[in-house]
């Protein structure tokens, strides 16, 4: 099975095997991909010592520094997320808004009001009682009683 590494022209995803430096064992060593940010490994699991840590290159591998623009990076994201929420706001305007509560129960499509963030709809129900909630500059994962 192929390695997959840190670059741009491989393949990655959560759950794939990837050379990493291990902080714990502190070798380069296989890891298994637990979170990515974009298309770049953020968090991984050493498969000897089983600790989790921020991904590393190995010692062995150097990567070019990525250069990217702040202002489009922090644009394009809230742009999309914003204009999303917008269009599935004005898709179910006609649903009424339930109070959000971790022990409130939700389906996909439901419009409901977060103290804190403010009016959202449910995108993705995650088993079994996460849901993933778009909010107007945001999408946030949070906890309820499980499905409506």
């Amino acid at each position: 099975m192929a390695r997959p590494k840190n670059t741009s022209t491989a393949s990655t995803e959560v759950a794939q095997e990837a050379l990493s430096y291990c902080t714990s064992c502190k070798m380069d060593l296989n890891h298994v991909i637990v979170a990515m940010k974009g298309d770049r490994i953020a968090k991984v699991q050493c498969l000897t010592c089983k600790k989790e840590h921020v991904y590393r290159a190995p010692k062995g591998v150097t990567t070019p520094p990525v250069k990217k623009s702040k202002k489009k990076e922090a644009e394009s994201p809230a742009t999309s997320v914003e204009a999303e929420w917008q269009k599935l706001m004005t898709a179910h305007k006609d649903t009424p808004i339930k109070a959000y509560s971790m022990k409130g129960q939700f389906g996909l499509g439901d419009r409901l009001k977060h103290p804190t963030f403010g009016e959202g709809i449910v995108g993705k129900l995650i088993y079994p009682n996460k849901l993933e909630v778009i909010f107007q500059t945001d999408i946030k994962v949070l906890i309820h009683g499980g499905t409506a």
